[in-house]
């Protein structure tokens, strides 16, 4: 009997991320480095809805949990 490696196959990777990004693609928590407002968008290639700037900290809200 052999051990399951605890890495993914090449399939098994490639399916993980194309689900990642399908989840990435909508709600993105974003923040504005300039004025600190702070949003949830479907895109994280936006400026500021309040101040217009483009630095913007984006992260897929997934990654958050929910407690």
């Amino acid at each position: 009997m052999s051990e399951r490696s605890n890495y993914l196959t090449p399939d098994e990777l490639a399916i993980a991320q194309a689900e990642i990004g399908r989840i990435s693609q909508h709600n993105i928590f974003c923040h504005c480095r300039n004025c600190g407002y702070e949003w949830v968008d479907s895109t994280k290639d936006v400026s500021c809805p309040k101040c217009r700037d483009s630095r913007i900290e984006a992260i897929a809200c997934w990654q958050f949990p929910d407690d």
